[in-house]
């Protein structure tokens, strides 16, 4: 399986900073990257904003499994980067889309998704009624996204398509770093 990363916005409500905050002495960029590759998947990272400083976060993780692809029109919202990362997919193979800012996503959480995706064409997590990510998509949605104008939203594209949800028990699915605020509960509350 493959995992488009999305690694461009603009971090407004953290001053632009979330991706590069230090968690457990590294970036949280890093950790999302690191178990996504620990989780097998070909991992696909599309930056944008300070696209140089995410690279060098993530030096370390390089290897063959591990693409790092810019997106110039980041501003234009997480849409216009799924499309970057889609033209990067491999052909034939199911992927996740998930979000950088989500530390507590381990490998895995998304094995656990791929253990429950069997008919719908796509899935998503439900943490206490909250749609979380990351979203499982089948191999065919890779055309559906390249067609698409940006900028589009996640909801825009998956609304015409069957979507199953899997209920989960972690919160780690709904847990992203979009502010300041969400930072510090991160660290006064880390998980093992």
């Amino acid at each position: 399986m493959q995992n488009i990363l999305l690694a461009a916005g603009l971090g407004k409500r953290s001053g632009g900073e979330k991706l590069l905050l230090p968690y457990k002495g590294r970036p949280i960029i890093t950790h999302a990257v690191e178990q996504s590759l620990l989780a097998g998947l070909h991992t696909i990272v599309v930056t944008g904003f300070r696209t140089r400083e995410v690279e060098q976060a993530l030096k370390q993780l390089a290897c063959p499994n591990l693409i790092i692809t810019y997106n110039e029109n980041y501003s234009l919202g997480q849409g216009s980067s799924t499309l970057v990362g889609a033209k990067a997919l491999r052909d034939g193979e199911d992927f996740f889309i998930s979000l950088s800012d989500m530390p507590l996503i381990r490998a895995a959480h998304y094995h656990f998704l791929a253990r429950h995706f069997t008919s719908s064409e796509a899935l998503r997590p439900l943490y206490k009624g909250q749609i979380g990510h990351p979203v499982l998509l089948r191999a065919s949605f890779k055309a559906q996204i390249l067609e698409q104008a940006v900028p589009f939203t996640m909801h825009e594209l998956l609304k015409d398509f069957h979507v199953e949800q899997c209920i989960v028990d972690d919160e780690a699915y709904v847990r992203d770093i979009d502010t300041i605020h969400a930072y510090a509960e991160l660290l006064m509350h880390p998980k093992p």
